[in-house]
């Protein structure tokens, strides 16, 4: 099952590391041929994605390579992908929002602003959301051939859904743009539309690189799963697995590396002396039978509170 978790995780990130790269170009071609600042952040996103699914490519090879100096594999790895990528996103729209309240700044002072050409727009936005919406389902679909196990994966379904609806209203609002005649009370529109677009998407856009690094650094901090439909079924499992022992744990721990799994039992000490030692190297090994059928990359330890 992990060997074939990573063969899926290579053949999506693959996938995906061409269409990123072949959005990126046309992102910024069509900037070029119509001087619109959204299509330049829509293109800049697009090549992000594509250097994080290169790196995505690498990390799928060696998370689950376990030494003597990583003796649980470098799923951390993982969390650091998603990290930097969340970063890089911010940094990415922190920049675009930047650069077009400066635009809409030197239009209010009167300076002289290329108008918008909206021609090819329309072809672009349609390839774009057909590419990134198409790359999206394909990520869900692989995904869930790995029972929903791989977080790159789920990470990067989520970034080329934003970045179809991002083209979507990009291209819908553009094309609009388009019918609007100089002598119209919107003219202002032909030449600082795209800015204001850019501003709009960048702020429903906000929210996912703030939360990619909220939950990165959960992980890398060995905090607790966010997971709640995942940590509610692991949970479950342990409960019935206790309940079948008639025994109880002091407290349980479940937390998240990436791809890979920890769940930490306390036991008392006068619960393991009325129950016997065997009994929890049994309650070790069942669980850890039953729980990698589910979840293949997973550490199950018990301890004395």
């Amino acid at each position: 099952m992990k060997d074939k978790i990573i063969q899926i995780e290579r053949q999506s990130l693959t996938v995906g590391i061409c269409a990123n790269l072949f959005m990126a170009f046309s992102g910024w071609a069509t900037f070029y041929l119509s001087g619109s600042e959204a299509l330049l952040l829509d293109g800049n996103f697009s090549f992000i994605l594509f250097l994080s699914s290169i790196a995505a490519l690498k990390i799928s090879a060696i998370k689950s390579n376990r030494s003597n100096t990583f003796p649980f594999g470098l799923f951390v790895s993982e969390a650091l992908y998603s990290l930097l990528k969340g970063l890089l996103i911010g940094g990415v729209l922190l920049t675009a929002i930047t650069a077009n309240i400066t635009k809409i700044g030197k239009f209010i002072q009167g300076e002289e602003l290329t108008m918008l050409k909206t021609g090819p727009i329309l072809i672009y936005s349609i390839a774009m959301v057909v590419t990134c919406f198409g790359l999206s389902l394909f990520y869900h679909y692989q995904n869930k051939r790995t029972g929903n196990n791989s977080s790159m994966l789920t990470t990067d379904k989520a970034s080329s859904l934003v970045d179809g609806c991002m083209s979507a209203g990009t291209g819908a609002a553009l094309v609009l743009i388009g019918y609007i005649t100089p002598a119209s009370s919107f003219n202002f529109l032909l030449y600082i539309g795209d800015a204001i677009m850019v501003l709009i998407l960048a702020t429903i856009m906000v929210k996912q690189p703030i939360t990619i690094v909220k939950e990165a650094f959960i992980e890398l901090a060995g905090g607790r799963l966010q997971n709640v439909d995942a940590y509610e079924d692991i949970e479950s499992i342990i409960t019935q697995q206790l309940s079948q022992q008639e025994t109880m744990a002091h407290n349980v721990f479940i937390s998240k590396t990436g791809s890979s799994y920890l769940v930490v039992l306390s036991f008392t000490t006068e619960e393991i002396d009325r129950k016997g030692i065997t009994i929890f190297a049994h309650i070790k090994q069942s669980l850890s039978t039953q729980l990698t059928a589910k979840y293949p990359h997973i550490d199950v330890e018990l301890v004395l509170s």
